[in-house]
């Protein structure tokens, strides 16, 4: 599957999610082909456009221009996995045949505190859920059945609120720090998650600690995406030894997906992944 994250303000949000403090929610869809994500979002800004971003227009063709790709496989929590980092640097490898300059960096654009910051935001919207729920939901909203990460993480901030303003506040500033890296780099390369995929039931809801713990621990590269607003598009341009498919990231400046669309047609030229077709359901 294809999956780009546009830029924070690309699509329009609910109201309740514009007044966020730090915007981690985004719109988008999920497509087999990277000329689909093209087609949707040539569409949708037909419909709506942010003028205060440049526009993505109609992408139907491989990006010309070669760029500055920075590749990371460490994340501020871990290292990906050696079969999804091995796996990623033959992707650099690929792009630098196509003519790219790439740059091996040790570590993605955030603090050493991001980790513990995002978990007590990402606390901060689950006790709103809780608290708010009937009031969003209805009468009949009970909090009591929320699963275990919702409460669990609701908990953890509502013990912690002393600490939420400063970790709003390092959130926030983690957009300078992106605006910096994107000033030396056109493009960012990281695996869409730190392994290959799962056995079925490794993320079924069970205590807290369990569940987030294998969330950190999995997804540790998209939520810096997630806050500081930038694009990011996932591509399956790689495959594990058991034949599941491993997401690529590409990432790039706020208002730059036309350039992530560009180079994701090149790299579905050069390295085109499987195509899983639904069965002919008249025969």
């Amino acid at each position: 599957m294809v999956g780009l994250k546009p830029s924070r303000g690309r699509l329009p949000l609910e109201p309740e999610y514009r007044r966020l403090p730090v915007g981690i929610v985004a719109n988008g869809v999920l497509t087999r082909t990277v000329r689909d994500t093209a087609a949707f979002y040539r569409e949708a800004e037909r419909l709506w456009r942010n003028h205060q971003l440049p526009p993505v227009g109609d992408v139907t063709s491989p990006v010309k221009q070669r760029l500055r790709i920075a590749v990371v496989t460490r994340s501020v929590l871990r290292e990906a996995s050696p079969e999804v980092r091995q796996l990623t640097l033959k992707l650099a490898g690929l792009l630098e045949e196509l003519g790219h300059r790439v740059e091996h960096v040790d570590h993605p654009p955030a603090p050493a505190s991001f980790v513990d910051d995002f978990v007590l935001y990402w606390g901060f919207l689950a006790l709103a859920q809780v608290r708010s729920g009937r009031r969003t939901f209805g009468r009949t909203f009970d909090p009591t059945r929320l699963d275990e990460l919702t409460l669990g993480l609701a908990r953890h901030t509502g013990r912690n609120l002393h600490r939420l303003p400063l970790a709003i506040m390092r959130l926030r500033m983690l957009r300078r720090r992106s605006v910096r890296f994107f000033g030396t780099y056109d493009v960012l390369l990281t695996p869409t998650v730190a392994e290959a995929t799962p056995q079925v039931g490794y993320l079924a809801p069970t205590d807290y600690q369990t569940v987030l713990d294998r969330l950190s621990s999995w997804v540790v590269f998209t939520p810096v995406q997630n806050v500081t607003g930038v694009p990011a598009i996932s591509l399956p341009l790689a495959q594990s030894a058991d034949g599941m498919p491993v997401g690529m990231m590409l990432s790039a400046d706020t208002g730059r997906e036309a350039l992530l669309l560009e180079l994701a047609y090149e790299l579905e030229e050069a390295r085109p992944w499987a195509r899983i077709h639904a069965p002919n359901i008249a025969e």
